[in-house]
């Protein structure tokens, strides 16, 4: 697709004789790398194939990547770039369990690890992973499930551009009894931000370069009635735009938000205006499933204004002038609309303003 969005004609990447799937694609600044799962032979394996923006591909039989793991069958890959080089990451099912191996590709299309590097323990079942890069160094996240126990773990691990890995074994994000599906990974304001899906919901953590979890367990991006399932994640650099599909109507949609760097889903929540009483509105409990309690303090202040909106930015309800003559006040949302009707699960934002007053607070409606 050209910059002002014209589609060009398609064109075949690779042919070859048997099945090729579950194809991924990345971007260095100068060409892509195009990999896939390939069932021309048996035991499957990951081929790749680098393209030009221009759509020259460098091999049309592609490159086997994987040859040198020993596992039975190769699968579901993933692939990301820090600018320079590409990552190649997949899951090899062995006869011990499932494993994540990794090789990396230079500039050039070449392979750098002829002998993949594994990221984590076999003795797992691993259902999906993600790969994606701080411009420096990689970070794979996947699925997992231990053979014998019940619920599901989301892992990552981390590995330097030579191909240290910084992590001692596999780092947790979150774990749940019934499963945590399609992963994905992007990078931007100076954090990772995983996205997944669970129970029917969208959830997302936050992730610094050096490690560090921010949002152990992750925290709510959708929450509304139907599924949030397939979400994918990108970044401008700054903030990051998360889609999914939902289907909260009875028909499946496509929907998206916008996350920031600090977490904040929708419209951004801001903290940095006049504070008086070091914080002026709490909010508890977070999330609510009945009714929730906003509290503020407010001396000195006029013209007090409180709304409630949703992630898209509507206005949904208005409280006016909602302040008591001690200057305090607790005023109860039971999640409804400014007409009395239910809103839907998911997240709101509630913003109280004064005369020199301006602060946003993110609340989280879930489902009874």
């Amino acid at each position: 697709m050209a910059p002002n969005g014209t589609v060009s004609a398609g064109f075949n990447i690779n042919a070859v004789i048997g099945d090729q799937m579950f194809p991924d694609i990345t971007f260095n600044g100068e060409n892509y790398l195009v990999c896939w799962e390939d069932r021309r032979d048996y035991p499957y394996h990951i081929f790749y194939t680098t393209v030009t923006p221009s759509g020259q591909v460098t091999s049309t039989s592609g490159i086997n990547i994987s040859a040198q793991d020993p596992s039975d069958y190769n699968r579901l890959p993933a692939v990301a770039s820090n600018s320079h080089n590409y990552l190649v990451a997949w899951i090899s099912t062995r006869l011990s369990g499932d494993i994540v191996s990794s090789s990396r590709v230079n500039t050039n299309g070449d392979i750098i690890d002829s002998i993949p590097f594994e990221l984590s323990s076999d003795s797992f079942y691993i259902n999906q992973i993600a790969a994606g890069s701080n411009q420096d160094d990689y970070l794979v996240v996947w699925t997992g499930q231990k053979m014998g126990a019940s619920g599901m773990n989301l892992y990552f691990r981390r590995f330097s551009s030579d191909a240290v890995i910084l992590d001692t074994s596999p780092i947790i994000i979150a774990q749940h009894t019934f499963g945590i599906y399609d992963p994905v990974v992007s990078f931007g304001g100076g954090c990772y931000l995983i996205v997944w899906s669970c129970d029917d919901n969208i959830y997302g953590c936050r992730i610094l370069p050096n490690g560090t979890v921010l949002d152990s367990g992750g925290f709510i991006i959708c929450a509304d009635l139907g599924q949030q399932i397939d979400p994918s994640v990108a970044s401008d650099g700054h903030r990051f735009l998360v889609t999914w599909t939902d289907g909260r109507t009875g028909n499946y949609d496509i929907y998206a938000t916008f996350v920031d760097s600090a977490g904040n889903v929708g419209l951004e929540e801001n903290n940095s205006a006049t504070i008086i009483n070091s914080v002026p509105i709490d909010i508890s409990p977070v999330p609510f499933t009945n009714k929730v309690n906003i509290k503020f303090n407010l001396p000195g202040q006029n013209n007090i204004e409180l709304n409630i909106y949703d992630v898209f930015g509507r206005l949904v309800k208005s409280f006016t002038n909602p302040q008591s003559p001690a200057h305090n006040n607790n005023i109860i949302w039971d999640g409804t609309d400014s007409k009395g009707f239910a809103l839907p699960n998911g997240t709101y934002f509630c913003r109280l303003r004064a005369d020199s007053i301006s602060v946003t607070k993110r609340i989280v409606k879930l489902k009874k």
